[in-house]
């Protein structure tokens, strides 16, 4: 069963968020995304583009890291 993009996407943004990927140094790798949210690593990739083009993540090679509008984001929703 797949799963839903919209579903990809806030899983992958609460991964980002729990390991605290907010800058370069702390950017996670797209594997270790993918093996921590279940998914292939081809999801995940399709996944980080929409992310970045909404602006909401940085992607720098093999690494992803939460923008400052994502931070804010995720702060509205869990507070």
């Amino acid at each position: 069963m797949e799963i839903p993009h919209e579903t990809r996407i806030r899983s992958i943004m609460q991964i980002l968020h729990s390991l605290s990927a907010i800058d370069r140094s702390r950017a996670v790798r797209v594997s270790d995304i993918a093996r921590l949210a279940g998914m292939r690593v081809e999801d995940v990739v399709d996944a980080v583009n929409k992310l970045r083009v909404l602006g909401y993540v940085n992607v720098e090679g093999d690494y992803v890291h939460l923008t400052q509008s994502a931070i804010i984001k995720l702060s509205s929703i869990y507070c």
